[in-house]
């Protein structure tokens, strides 16, 4: 009977152990997550791209390009934006794995075609706060019509036949 009774002790010691472990981890993958979103990490495929606290960046002077080969999987024909000059189109990039939207003008939308491979170039001009490609789609054709210092970002889209590891992604450009 001694027997059974250490046996059923030392199993019950073992269960809580690996119960204790097991909520020890949780608490610790939830202050992780949330130690991560509070430092606003940028989402982006490059580590040269990734700036912390974002809201506290200054606004810089750009006055260089970069650009990024991607594959054109829809061109959203059915979907009507607000702005008739505004359009957007389905882009995959090389090894990605993740397909997105890109804003780009109704005149460059009429060049494109399903399955074919573009060289995205990004033209920078003027002060702005720039640290992935969504602050870079924000700005696209926002300020275009204005004739001051604020950033522009000027689209040009050209058909390349580079696929693979032969692609350009190159990161976005800095300021300074």
């Amino acid at each position: 009977m001694k027997s059974n009774n250490r046996w059923i002790i030392i199993l019950i010691v073992v269960i809580v152990g690996l119960l204790g472990c097991n909520v020890y981890l949780i608490i610790q993958n939830k202050n992780i997550s949330t130690s991560n979103n509070d430092n606003n990490y940028a989402n982006n495929d490059n580590k040269d791209d990734i700036i912390t606290n974002n809201n506290n960046k200054e606004e810089l002077y750009y006055d260089c390009s970069f650009t990024k080969t991607y594959r054109v999987v829809d061109l959203l024909d059915g979907y009507v934006a607000e702005v008739p000059e505004v359009s957007y189109v389905v882009l995959d990039a090389f090894q990605v794995h993740n397909a997105f939207t890109h804003k780009i003008s109704s005149e460059l939308k009429k060049n494109l075609e399903v399955n074919k491979y573009y060289e995205f170039t990004y033209t920078l001009k003027g002060k702005g706060k720039v640290s992935d490609m969504n602050d870079i789609m924000y700005y696209i054709g926002i300020n275009d019509l204005k004739s001051d210092n604020s950033l522009k970002v000027l689209l040009d889209i050209k058909e390349t036949d580079k696929t693979g590891l032969g692609q350009i992604q190159e990161n976005i450009c800095k300021g300074k």
